[in-house]
């Protein structure tokens, strides 16, 4: 059987959504603490000490999912199209194989993202009836290929069906 990587810029993709993500959570969490809480209920020791406690665990959480899963992440996610199905890997804590027999495709669609418009990568959705899955990251012009290929074989699969 043989699996293929996604693209490596799939790491630099992941950094900048998330850490853009986790800017806005922690804006949130500064606005709320600033303009709620410090007027109401700063004065109790334990809301001072509880709020900061939160401070500390957004950062750290913030920092891990901006900078370290995505390079865990990376490793693990491997896809393979075969004549019959897709099989797709990933995950970091619980890992998980999904193989998706290409007779029960729907549909597919290639996303793409305005981050990912930069690095030249694309999402492949495979949706079926019972959801849609995922491959990240794949350079542009191969996602437009994998694209036409498994459409290619559903129509040989509805033809010989």
């Amino acid at each position: 059987m043989d699996y293929r990587s996604i693209d490596m810029n799939a790491v630099k993709t992941w950094m900048i959504g998330r850490t853009i993500t986790s800017i806005i959570i922690f804006t949130v969490y500064v606005l709320i603490n600033h303009f709620v809480i410090i007027p109401k209920f700063y004065h109790i020791f334990m809301v001072r000490y509880l709020m900061n406690i939160l401070g500390f665990i957004i950062i750290l959480t913030a920092i891990l999912d901006s900078f370290v899963w995505p390079f865990l992440e990376y490793q693990q996610w491997k896809y393979g199209i075969f004549k019959d199905k897709i099989e797709l890997i990933k995950g970091i804590i619980v890992r998980k194989k999904i193989i998706i027999p290409i007779s029960r495709i729907q549909n597919l669609k290639i996303e793409q993202g305005p981050i990912q418009r930069i690095y030249k990568i694309s999402s492949i959705n495979i949706i079926t009836a019972g959801g849609c899955h995922v491959i990240p990251a794949i350079p542009v012009e191969e996602a437009e290929m994998i694209s036409e290929r498994l459409k290619r074989i559903i129509e040989m699969g509805e033809k010989n069906g």
